[in-house]
């Protein structure tokens, strides 16, 4: 039977890290090595992570100083064993049989299995991503839905995939320690141009935790010039393998497009330092980008993305402006409100 090393990055995950392990350590697959990097935490997840190795010797944890998600999964793959590489974050947990599914999917000439996942909120469901595909596909046939799977989200997780340990090894494949976002599908991009066959399965095995303090919900300086990389690089990758076009290359402006719109609302986060005007001359530092502006037809995706649209258009810098002010101050004025509204009314 071969063995499945399932990588767990961990940083101060104190309230998870019991449920998530132990979804791990209950797989029907009998043949996995679980590998516990403890990322610096500064909560007891280190001292969790070593009660239970030594209860169970199929546990290995790992120590190091704190240096991010990318660092700590590349941690885990140079310690890894037997055949087959599967990653779980640590807030997260997995089906029983989510990792007997994904090996059932790697057979034949196989060397990348996917799945569905679904987005959690403690234990209620509030959305489920599920592959509009299914069964084994060339990798050339892959390429084709590209687009498909990466505006359904499906395609940048580590987390809902199992993958060939050789392949990573071998061709010495790593997490882009130097992002802070799009390293996960940089990775998934590196891999799948190394496989023949990928199969998808439409299972959702995987749960994820929704987190309003994660990484995505902080400002972030880099995060437009970091969005503008990620685009240049799918787009070449589609280049690359005759597939930029189609709805590939619809599904990747419009992906680019709701980054923009992203990375406007990123400047009126709450931990933003950013005093009013220079939030206004980032605001026309993005909107004055030349790729922006020829993306303009594609700010389509909700009323949010229109409006924004049409405010670079004309160059609108105030009107974003007081558009993202007003969408702050409605959602942290006005929620207490309506959650007081709701308590009087049960």
């Amino acid at each position: 039977m071969k063995t499945v090393s399932i990588i767990i990055p961990i940083y101060n995950a104190e309230p998870h890290l019991n449920h998530c392990i132990t979804s791990v350590l209950t797989q029907t697959y009998p043949s996995i090595k679980v590998i516990l990097i403890n990322d610096g935490s500064i909560d007891n997840s280190g001292e969790i992570c070593e009660a239970i190795a030594n209860t169970d010797n199929r546990v290995k944890v790992i120590h190091q100083q704190n240096a991010g998600p990318s660092k700590a999964r590349n941690t885990g793959i140079a310690a890894a064993t037997g055949e087959y590489i599967q990653f779980v974050d640590a807030d997260d947990w997995i089906d029983p049989n989510m990792t007997e599914k994904l090996v059932e999917g790697m057979r034949d000439n196989v060397q990348l299995v996917m799945c569905g996942y679904q987005l959690m909120d403690k234990s209620k469901p509030l959305q489920k991503y599920i592959p509009a595909l299914k069964g084994i596909y060339t990798m050339e046939e892959f390429m084709q839905h590209f687009g498909e799977l990466y505006k359904a989200i499906l395609l940048p997780s580590p987390c809902n995939k199992l993958y060939k340990k050789e392949i990573i090894q071998d061709k010495k494949i790593r997490f882009r320690e130097e992002f802070s976002i799009g390293e996960d599908l940089l990775f998934n991009m590196d891999y799948i141009q190394k496989c023949s066959h990928i199969s998808i399965i439409r299972d959702q095995l995987y749960n994820y935790t929704f987190n309003r303090h994660s990484l995505t919900n902080e400002f972030n300086q880099e995060l437009f010039d970091n969005q503008q990389m990620l685009y240049q690089k799918v787009k070449g990758f589609l280049v690359k393998h005759n597939c930029y076009s189609g709805e590939n290359q619809q599904s990747l402006h419009t992906i680019y497009a709701n980054g923009v719109v992203n990375s406007l609302n990123n400047l009126f986060f709450k931990d933003s330092s950013l005093s009013s005007l220079e939030k206004k001359e980032q605001i026309a530092h993005i909107i004055s980008n030349n790729v922006v502006r020829k993306n303009i037809a594609y700010f389509k995706d909700g009323m949010q993305a229109r409006y924004i649209g049409r405010m670079i258009r004309y160059n609108a810098i105030n009107g974003i402006y007081s558009f993202l002010s007003m969408k702050v101050f409605m959602k942290h004025k006005m929620n207490p409100l309506f959650r007081l509204l709701k308590r009087v009314n049960k």
